[in-house]
């Protein structure tokens, strides 16, 4: 199986062009729409900073992570092996974390793509955009 590297010419097709690096957000709904004059692939402009993927975890999660993790190293040097199970179990929550903050992502996603309207080619090429910068931050993490 051949690897293309995200932002291939395989991607600018299919749903637009290629994400920019991947973040760790999650994009609020705005993110998956896009100005009604845009028609298809080749007249799209640069996503605005507004638009583009952000981070999967909520800032605060991270700013709970990293003070525990603070707590985790300051606290090597007086117990080393405590230090290292705490560790262990940090990376665990920051794990379930990042898997419940890709959870709810996906189910985001899904939800605008599905809809009791009929098919919108634009609205469909937006979610399946939206699927593939989300496949892209992971893969890419």
């Amino acid at each position: 199986m051949e690897h293309r590297p995200s932002g291939g010419a395989g991607d600018t097709h299919v749903a637009g062009p290629a994400p920019k690096p991947p973040a760790l957000d999650v994009p609020g709904p705005a993110d998956v729409s896009a100005p009604a004059d845009v028609q298809g692939p080749a007249a799209e402009a640069p996503a605005p900073a507004a638009e583009a993927p952000g981070r999967l975890l909520d800032p605060a999660e991270a700013g709970r992570l990293r003070d525990r993790w603070h707590e985790v190293q300051s606290g090597f040097v007086d117990d080393p092996r405590e230090a290292v199970r705490r560790a262990d179990g940090l990376a665990s929550d920051a794990v379930d974390a990042l898997g419940h903050a890709i959870a709810a992502h996906r189910r985001s996603l899904a939800e605008a793509a599905a809809t009791d309207e009929p098919p919108d080619t634009e609205r469909l090429r937006l979610a399946l955009r939206g699927y593939r910068d989300l496949l892209h931050r992971v893969i890419d993490a």
